[in-house]
């Protein structure tokens, strides 16, 4: 049985399919605009997307055996490295008043 639950989140699917994060939104997308012809299956709850495990395997041809837990990063990773897209800090010299 897969550690996988029945609703993931696109983030989640992604990592699941092992594609990037953009690719599966647009995929999402592709399935909303073509009435669920083309593209990973969602549904909407709210203003959420939300993938459904079942949908999921049927669209990808088989059971998925992953486990969310190995994707994400381990804790000894540097921090550099789990935030690639953390926007970098300004850093401003302080420069000392002329008289």
């Amino acid at each position: 049985m897969s550690d996988l639950p029945d609703l993931l989140t696109v983030e989640e699917a992604a990592r699941v399919l092992r594609i990037g994060r953009t690719a599966a939104y647009e995929q999402t997308k592709r399935f909303e605009e073509t009435g669920g012809q083309e593209g990973i299956p969602v549904i909407r709850v709210g203003r959420l997307m939300r993938v459904p495990r079942a949908a999921l395997e049927r669209w990808s041809g088989g059971p998925l055996s992953a486990s969310l837990r190995s994707a994400e990063p381990s804790p000894a990773e540097p921090t550099a490295q789990r935030r690639r897209h953390a926007k970098p800090r300004l850093v401003q010299k302080r420069v000392p008043f002329s008289s």
